[in-house]
Order: structure tokens, then sequence, then C-alpha cells
């Protein structure tokens, strides 16, 4: 859970407001879904950028205390500024306890180093960075873990061998089908390439 990003409820809406919120140094938001209404959130500019930067952040559920009650919810969309690419807006959706969201779980593959494969000069080319998932919101794991170790050059990781927790299902298993594939190493380099041109032109000189 995000406990570090501080959300808070305002009160003023629409573009003015949203102008002067950002030149304040915060960034508006939205908490929709569920059977209740839009609620308007401000959270710090520089908190959000970092919790961005982390591949966890939109797989993770975020409470905020509410009047009297708890909002929980999970980020859903994180708007950049197109020059400077800095959060403008985000939108987050609101979970229930019954509901399943779909996240994005981010996959760490590992043991590359005791991969045959790669041992070989063979190059991992990875497909599938992030996999989208339904599971429950009091369920979503931080994120999944794909073993390397005994992969070949040729070897393609499918999907199948990703190790999914229990009520997690992906939303795309045909499109994410293959997650990685062990490539061999290319043929030749620039410097091959640069000696086989000079050989070329020196012939012409003749």
């Amino acid at each position: 859970m995000a406990t570090s990003l501080k959300i808070v409820e305002r009160s003023a809406h629409g573009k003015r407001a949203a102008r002067k919120l950002r030149h304040d140094g915060f960034v508006p938001g939205v908490i929709y879904g569920g059977d209740k209404g839009p609620l308007l959130v401000e959270i710090a500019a520089k908190e959000l950028k970092i919790e961005c930067e982390s591949a966890a952040f939109f797989g993770h559920a975020i409470e905020m205390k509410c009047g009297s009650g708890i909002e929980k919810f999970i980020p859903k969309q994180v708007d950049l500024h197109p020059v400077t690419g800095t959060p403008i807006h985000v939108d987050f959706q609101r979970i229930t306890k019954d509901s399943q969201v779909k996240v994005n779980i981010s996959i760490e593959f590992i043991n590359e180093d005791r991969a045959p494969g790669i041992k070989k000069g063979g190059v991992i080319n990875f497909i599938v960075h992030r996999l989208e998932c339904y599971c429950a919101p009091d369920s979503i794991p931080e994120k999944l873990i794909v073993d390397l170790a005994d992969k070949e050059i040729g070897d393609s990781i499918l999907l199948a061998e990703v190790d999914l927790p229990a009520g997690v299902s992906p939303v795309h298993p045909e499109r994410d089908s293959v997650v990685a594939t062990i490539a061999g190493a290319r043929v030749g380099s620039a410097d091959d390439e640069s000696t086989a041109a000079d050989g070329a032109s020196d012939g012409a000189a003749e």
C-alpha cells in the first residue's frame, strides 16, 4: 500500500482551480467508481512524481480517510505534461470489498546470470514488462517473478510459466502469451562492418 502518498479532499473545481493547484505545487485528481459520486482530491506534485517512478505504483491499493469513513482506491491513469513530463492530473478507481479490479503488475526477471543461453552470449528480449491482471483489491501482488535459470538460446518464456497468485488472472492471455525470449547474439559488430568497408574502399582505389 502506497502509504507515503498523502491525498486529501479538495472542494474547488474547474480549470481555473486546477491551474492554481498546479501553480502551488499540487496535482488535481478524481476518485470515481463504486456506488458513490466522484470525489475531488489533490496530491503534492513532488510526492506523486516519486510514486509514479515506482514500477509498483499502479498495482497498489491506497486508503484515505474521508469524513467518518475510509476511501479505498487504486491509481488508474496519470496525465503528464507533454514537455516537462511532470504529473498534471491523476485518476483513481474506487474499490470495494467484493469488487474485482484491473491492475498492471510489474514482472521481475531473476537469475539472468544463471541462464545457459545468456552465458553463451544470448540476449533477453523482454516483450512484456507489466502484466494486466484481474484480481481482488485486497490481494494485489506487488510483482510477478519469472525465473530464467534454465533458459537456453531460442527459448520463449511463456505466460503459463509466470507464477500467478490465487485469484489473479491475466486480462489478455492470448496477447501476452509470450513474455520474453532468449535470442542469439548478433553476428558481427560495428568494428567488423567498419573493417569490411575499409577493405572494400582500398580494393576500389587499387
